[in-house]
């Protein structure tokens, strides 16, 4: 009977309750029809809601980090997320509408448009407080809105342009540079529906409308990038450095955009309204001239972040209507500076490329060092090289000068004959010019300095411990070194003396001097050289010189002709002369 009675209120306890959560989510539902309940839902109201989170999770936005609710200024279409603490809390999705008003739940209707979202968000907050009392009210951005903007000037396609809020002047330019090759016409070769078509059929997309033709900007002007003008709704301007901005990256000089924004690219003419800047800069160009600028305004953006400080005088050339050019030094340290720009200026860096000298061969670190053209000497690039190494031949080491300007102009040798001019051209055409100096000697501590200029090659060439033989031998090359050793002791190693052969030439590999005959010794490096005889080895040499011998044969003939005839002559005079006499007395 006990267990009974308790069964019994315990049902009906269990009725009380239902009911009243029943009714308790009636009025809920009542007072807020938006909130789907676990046991009871709106179809329409779950479309909706599954609609609206499938597009913010599906829209990937690329952010520069989190937004500034300070900066942010709200628009048609903004989506906010609104939360409401509670029992039963409420989370509503509420955007702006199209006339710029936020309905609250509950709360009314408040404007924001045109007003940044930490003032509509304190205003809801305040607004919702009023009917929720004691619970925490949150309200946050959630989907930014789409609005357009408009871009004119001398851009390739101007028109309206679909951004966010998050978007900033470039944006907008940039796709008015490269709408035309975005939105072009896809060609599609493989065709299934007519496989012979040689032609490749061209398919457009149908969410771009066709690039808009427009008359091409004259080659003299160009895209003042440096005064892209913006003008708000409100009438108001602002001018925007993009130049600037590319190269310090300061987002002050490419600000946000806003609804319905109008960007003006100008254009300038190159030659009469830039400025000019060559010479040793990152960015040499033509740059179109915004209001105050100075020559450090101007040389800051051509030479980049840190190249002023390696600049110190410059040269500003200005050319008056009425007078010739002017020139003038400025030094970047004061306030030659600050000087105001005017269009058609050139600002001319000078160039100070350093001066280098290449080492190479048997050295501890062979390479390229940078050197003070006509001070750094020869021991002292040696020191920085580390030093010759062991095996490195310090009597055949050489100097070359590759940068000679005194040396290369031909000499007048025309008053040569064909094999004398062959012979000293042979050595004009030469990319180098070898420095005769003995380097072992000039490496000792005692020695005069030897002085060294930009693009001079040292070459230590290893010791091979060899004598080169070449010339009327038959088996000319590299002798192996024997101290001590005669000249002729050298050749016979070669093969000995050839046929036609006559004087014998020694090379010193130290001091390029040069001694005639066999007398004496070698040392490790030298070459030696035996001449021969005048021959003819191809036909074209072979009438040379047979026309040289004509000509020369030809030549005392009439010599010859000359004096017999002189001769003649002269006993013709005399003749006459004593007959004269002999009539006289």
């Amino acid at each position: 009977m006990v267990s009974f009675r308790a069964t019994t209120r315990t049902a009906v306890l269990i009725v009380i309750l239902c009911s009243i959560a029943l009714d308790s989510r009636a009025q809920t539902q009542g007072l807020h029809p938006g909130i789907l309940q676990p046991l009871t839902a709106n179809p329409l109201l779950e479309l909706q809601s599954r609609i609206g989170s499938d597009a913010v999770r599906n829209t990937l936005l690329a952010m520069e980090g989190a937004i500034d609710a300070e900066d942010y200024i709200l628009g048609p279409g903004d989506l906010l997320k609104i939360n409401i603490g509670g029992i039963l809390p409420i989370s509503r999705s509420v955007s702006v509408s199209i006339t710029g008003n936020l309905a609250l739940p509950d709360a009314g209707i408040i404007s924001a448009a045109e007003r940044t979202l930490a003032e509509v968000v304190k205003e809801a907050q305040a607004a919702l407080r009023e009917q929720h009392r004691n619970v925490p009210v949150d309200i946050y951005l959630q989907q930014p809105r789409l609005f357009y903007v408009h871009v004119t000037g001398s851009v390739p396609e101007p028109g309206r342009y679909l951004m966010i809020p998050l978007s900033r002047v470039d944006n907008a330019v940039f796709q008015a540079y490269f709408s035309a090759f975005l939105n072009r016409a896809v060609p599609v070769v493989d065709d299934p529906s007519n496989p012979t078509s040689e032609e490749p059929i061209v398919v457009s997309s149908p969410l771009t409308p066709p690039a808009r033709e427009r008359p091409k900007l004259n080659e003299n002007y160009r895209p003042a990038l440096r005064n892209v003008s913006v003008t708000h709704r409100d009438g108001s301007q602002q001018s925007v450095d993009l130049i600037r901005y590319y190269t310090f990256g300061d987002t002050k000089d490419n600000p946000y955009l806003r609804d319905g924004d109008v960007i003006a690219v100008h254009s300038f003419h190159a030659s009469r309204d830039g400025v000019r800047v060559s010479g040793q800069v990152q960015y040499p160009g033509i740059y179109d001239l915004r209001p105050g600028d100075t020559v450090r305004d101007v040389l800051s953006l051509a030479s980049g972040p840190g190249g002023l400080e390696a600049l110190d005088t410059v040269r500003l050339a200005r050319s008056p209507r009425s007078s010739q050019t002017e020139t003038m030094i400025l030094s970047l340290d004061g306030p030659d500076s600050t000087v105001a720009l005017q269009a058609s200026d050139h600002i001319i860096v000078p160039v100070s490329n350093p001066a280098t000298a290449a080492i190479q061969g048997r050295i501890q670190y062979p390479g390229t060092y940078q050197i003070l053209d006509g001070k750094t000497t020869l021991r002292e690039l040696v020191d920085m090289a580390g030093g010759p190494k062991a095996d490195a031949n310090l009597r055949s080491a050489f100097i070359e000068r590759r940068k000679s300007l005194d040396f290369l102009e031909s000499e007048r040798i025309s008053n040569l004959d064909f094999f004398s001019r062959h012979f000293a051209q042979s050595f004009t055409s030469q990319p180098a010019i070898r420095v005769n100096v003995d380097i072992e000697a000039a490496l000792k501590s005692d020695s005069a300095d030897v002085i060294l200029y930009d693009g001079d090659r040292v070459v230590f060439p290893r010791d091979e411990n060899t004598v080169h033989v070449y010339g009327q031998v038959p088996q000319p090359g590299l002798v192996r070194f024997v101290e001590g050793q005669s000249i002729s002791e050298y050749i016979e190693a070669a093969g000995g003396s050839g046929p036609g052969s006559r004087a014998v030439y020694v090379f010193d590999g130290a001091t390029g001097e040069v001694r005639k005959g066999e007398g004496g010794s070698a040392k490790s490096g030298d070459t030696i050289f035996v001449d021969r005889m005048s021959m003819a080895e191809t036909p074209e040499i072979a009438q040379l010189l047979f026309t040289e011998k004509r000509s020369k044969r030809t030549a005392r003939i009439q010599t010859t002709q000359v004096i017999v005839a002189g001769v003649t002559a002269i006993t013709s005079v005399i003749t006459t002369v004593v007959a004269v006499r002999s009539l006289n007395q």
